[in-house]
């Protein structure tokens, strides 16, 4: 079962309202909605006056997993409930709208430079598919060593392989960064490099960043939403949290970045124009 939280701010502007407040400072509703057997429970606090209750929120939780679903701005610090993120989903996301894009992409392989940053060596998984899209790879990590071996199984199973650093400054000249993890160091990128990550980056990244991912929801899973929620991250709780396992299949249609939204073919038309 999914938990997903919402807190509402009541104005108290009649007499009627603040008296409600103080005999009621808060309420509880919930919904319960059903998909097959997932199930999605809705919790809307209404806060009328002082602060939130977390011993009321968790008592709503018991027999339930404590990591919910909740907007970011909601503190829940020590609360014993723990915020959902989406990570895991986001990067899935990213490896296929990338891989869909080069694929689709009019550019000759050989022409065509990228440069993976996978610092921690989390995900080397994607870094092997990209080289059916290209033949010029830059990979840096601070796990070197770990992507040289990759490098040379991969030389040996495909007749491929990519170039290894730990030096930041390796990742440029290139035409797109690949970036699935949170960018904590500043990079030495330009305003024509397309960078595709998954969080905005922490550090001075310059350039087009592109951190959101966006597909069409299943329409057998319709039932789930609620206006309120965003449906990325409501498929992430599906995927990571009940199993949904076929919705790491999807494709993103659009992506986008500091308020700005492009479809797959916006961003296939500015890689293709590098190259004209």
């Amino acid at each position: 079962m999914l938990t997903v939280l919402k807190i509402t701010n009541e104005k108290n502007s009649g007499i009627g309202e603040k008296l409600l407040s103080v005999f009621k400072p808060y309420q509880l509703k919930t919904e319960l909605r059903r998909c097959g057997d997932i199930e999605v429970n809705y919790i809307n606090y209404i806060l009328r006056r002082g602060s939130i209750k977390y011993d009321k929120l968790y008592n709503c939780c018991i027999g339930k997993r404590k990591t919910i679903l909740c907007d970011r701005r909601i503190p829940l610090e020590g609360s014993r409930l723990k915020r959902f993120t989406g990570i895991i989903y986001k990067k899935i996301m990213l490896d296929n709208f990338i891989c869909d894009i080069l694929k689709k992409a009019d550019i000759d392989p050989a022409k065509i430079k990228i440069s993976y940053y996978d610092p921690n060596a989390e995900n080397p998984s994607l870094a092997e598919r990209l080289l059916s899209y290209c033949t010029s790879l830059t990979v840096v990590s601070d796990m070197p060593r770990f992507y040289e071996n990759e490098s040379e199984r991969i030389a040996e199973s495909r007749g491929a392989l990519f170039t290894v650093s730990n030096d930041i400054s390796a990742l440029c000249p290139c035409d797109i960064i690949i970036a699935p993890t949170i960018i904590k160091r500043a990079l030495p990128t330009v305003s024509s490099n397309i960078i595709f990550t998954i969080y905005p980056p922490s550090s001075t990244v310059t350039g087009n960043i592109i951190t959101d991912y966006y597909c069409e929801f299943p329409r057998k899973y319709f039932s789930l939403i609620d206006e309120d929620l965003d449906e990325m991250y409501l498929l992430a709780g599906l995927y990571s949290l009940c199993g949904v396992n076929s919705l790491a299949q999807l494709i993103p249609h659009s992506c986008g970045g500091s308020g700005i939204k492009y479809s797959a073919d916006d961003i296939i038309r500015i890689i293709e124009n590098k190259y004209q």
